[in-house]
């Protein structure tokens, strides 16, 4: 079976990459702007300033405000897992604050404080996905709590801190009173979209489709079971939503089973599609109770992945710790150097680090902050220069903090614009008693900050947060490995083999990355390693997907029907052989030694044309 290639060809070369780079600097993003999220953070935001100003004590609202970026997080999230995710999120900022404070009692410790601050951020917005703004938020914290005049004992900037999360937490979860399950329609909606254009999809576009399909339903079963309680009433909303997902899935497996067997789906596909897309606004209720062991995974959950990502081997464990050497190296920098405002160098410093980018975005992303900022700051200086107070200091910020929101998505360096003038005001509560020094300082810090992050990339093993390509092989492969036992039972729908189908799943929609990672390498010799690998990418992902759609086919036949259907999928006497050439694929990956031939076939199994692509696909001679 020849090897699809994933969507893009070979990565560009370096001309065309810096040209690509460049634009990117200055345009903006395809995409919606956020208007109900920036709607909601700039009300935060501003919210808390407002109540500051109106109990007569603009400071403290200011520094409530820090608590307020509690709703940059947790947006789209199922509101069950959103409440625990946004409580977290707020107590850390208040714990972040309190600490940067009680640091500044003994200038000696402040460094280390800061760095273990940053590492603990990355650790824990990895290990709960929380995606952007990420961990450079809490070292932000520290900056401005610390900076702000007047701030009083660190335990009342924490108290202060942890009301402004309270409010936006309230904010954030005032969605649920009126459509409590918006976030699972919307994932499902996504699904079913997904689906469709799969269906609709022509040859040339196969792979793009698939990989978005199933990227899709993975979100979509994120939500309706990774992290939320499992109700089983087929009259409860959720159940409905899982009902349509179920059918979703099973559509997709056999598109993708039709695909690889080479036979056109079935022809009324289409339209079972976009039925179930016009059910999701209301759904149905399910033909039956839907308990564990009937839904995928969703996921490995927050505890699970925190412990995946300091893992041995992780990539992001480097990142972690790339990341404390960086907030470490600047805190030193800034007392060495004597930099007032030595927390924004720091913040700098994470900013470019935190998001585990390739070479290329780390520098672009210094770039970005460093322009950004020094643009911003004939903002800020405009800003400031007016000495606003009361309600114009309310509306200034509130305004900011919209734009940065709408901005942020679509053009990081255009947001940053907008950012530095929101710091500053927030920092200096709107009356810095040097303008000038202020601007200047934060211009030289935010400099430091990028300079020492893009230096901790190129020292700290660099790299992108994405596993080597034969690597991210071998494991795709072990994964593989764990699963098929289960189809050859007939025991898919169980709790061990839902459990191996959700490491195998992630695995899967983790491989079009590493190959990404070749356009975004440091060296020559990464982007040709990556270039000589994507065949064996692409198969290692055809094998996983094939085993996932076979799982599907187990979970679609009647209890008593499984066996049968296991067998015909992998006859008696199959399994262990399968197995060993499998294991044998891996093992050999992992050995750098060339693959074992296959073994000679009196039988076949659902897999054998995929292995056999695969063990083509390796490269005879990389490392």
């Amino acid at each position: 079976m020849p090897v699809v290639p994933p969507p893009s060809a070979d990565p560009p070369g370096a001309a065309a990459t810096a040209w690509s780079r460049a634009r990117d600097l200055v345009r903006l993003r395809p995409g919606r702007f956020p208007w109900a999220d920036a709607t909601r953070a700039a009300g935060c935001v501003g919210g808390t300033v407002l109540i500051g100003w109106w109990v007569g004590d603009v400071e403290a609202g200011l520094i409530a405000s820090i608590g307020a970026f509690t709703s940059l997080y947790g947006t789209g999230r199922p509101y069950p897992y959103r409440a625990r995710q946004l409580a977290l999120i707020a107590v850390a900022f208040a714990l972040v604050v309190t600490l940067g404070g009680l640091s500044v009692a003994v200038p000696w410790t402040s460094a280390f404080v800061v760095a273990a601050i940053a590492m603990a951020a990355t650790w824990l917005c990895r290990a709960l996905d929380t995606g952007p703004p990420g961990a450079y938020l809490f070292v932000l914290a520290c900056a401005m709590a610390t900076s702000v005049s007047g701030s009083g004992p660190p335990w009342r900037t924490g108290v202060l801190v942890l009301a402004g999360g309270v409010l936006s937490w309230l904010v954030h979860m005032a969605g649920a009173l009126v459509r409590p399950h918006g976030p699972e329609t919307a994932a499902v909606s996504a699904g079913a979209t997904a689906v469709v254009r799969l269906l609709e999809a022509d040859g040339a576009g196969y792979v793009h489709a698939r990989d978005e399909a199933a990227r899709a339903m993975h979100h979509c079963w994120v939500h309706l079971a990774g992290n939320r309680t499992r109700p089983t009433d087929p009259a409860d909303p959720v159940v409905r939503l899982r009902a349509i997902a179920l059918r979703l899935h099973g559509l997709l497996a056999e598109t993708m089973r039709a695909h690889d067997e080479g036979r056109p789906v079935r022809s009324d596909s289409l339209a079972r599609a976009r039925d179930l897309a016009a059910q999701v606004a209301d759904p149905p209720p399910a033909p039956g109770p839907l308990g564990r062991d009937d839904l995928p995974w969703g996921g490995l959950g927050p505890l699970r992945s925190a412990r995946q990502v300091l893992a041995a081997g992780s990539p992001w464990r480097v990142v972690v710790v790339r990341v404390g050497v960086a907030a470490l190296v600047a805190g030193a920098a800034g007392s060495t150097l004597g930099l007032e405002h030595a927390y924004w160098s720091t913040a700098a410093a994470v900013l470019v680090l935190h998001q585990g980018l390739g070479w290329a975005g780390t520098a672009e992303r210094a770039v970005q902050r460093l322009v950004g900022t020094w643009v911003g700051l004939l903002l800020a200086g405009a800003v400031l220069a007016m000495q606003l107070a009361g309600v114009a200091l309310v509306l200034t910020i509130t305004a900011l903090q919209f734009v940065v929101q709408l901005t942020v998505p679509r053009n990081y360096g255009l947001g940053v614009v907008f950012v530095t003038p929101l710091a500053l005001t927030i920092g200096s509560a709107g009356h810095p008693p040097d303008l000038g020094a202020l601007l200047l300082s934060r211009g030289i810090d935010t400099l430091v900050g990028c300079v020492i992050g893009v230096l901790a990339y190129l020292l700290v093993a660099p790299g992108p947060a994405v596993p080597q390509p034969r690597r991210a092989v071998v494991d795709t492969m072990r994964a593989v490995l764990r699963v098929l036992p289960h189809v050859a039972d007939g025991s898919t729908a169980g709790g061990p083999g839902r459990e191996a189908r959700a490491e195998l799943d992630r695995l899967a929609l983790s491989l079009p990355e590493v190959y990404d990672s070749g356009s975004d390498a440091l060296t020559a010799r990464r982007r040709s390693l990556v270039t000589r690998w994507w065949p064996a990418l692409a198969a290692a992902q055809h094998v996983a997907y094939r085993t996932l759609s076979a799982c599907w086919r187990v979970d679609a036949a009647a209890p008593a029907d499984r066996a049968a259907v296991a067998a015909s999928l992998v006859p008696a006497g199959q399994a262990d052989r399968l197995a060993g050439e499998v294991g044998g694929l891996a093992d050999a990956l992992e050995q750098a030694v060339p693959p074992p031939p296959a073994t000679r076939r009196t039988e076949g199994t659902f897999l054998d044309p995929e292995l056999d692509a695969l063990q083509e696909a390796v490269p005879r001679a990389s490392p």
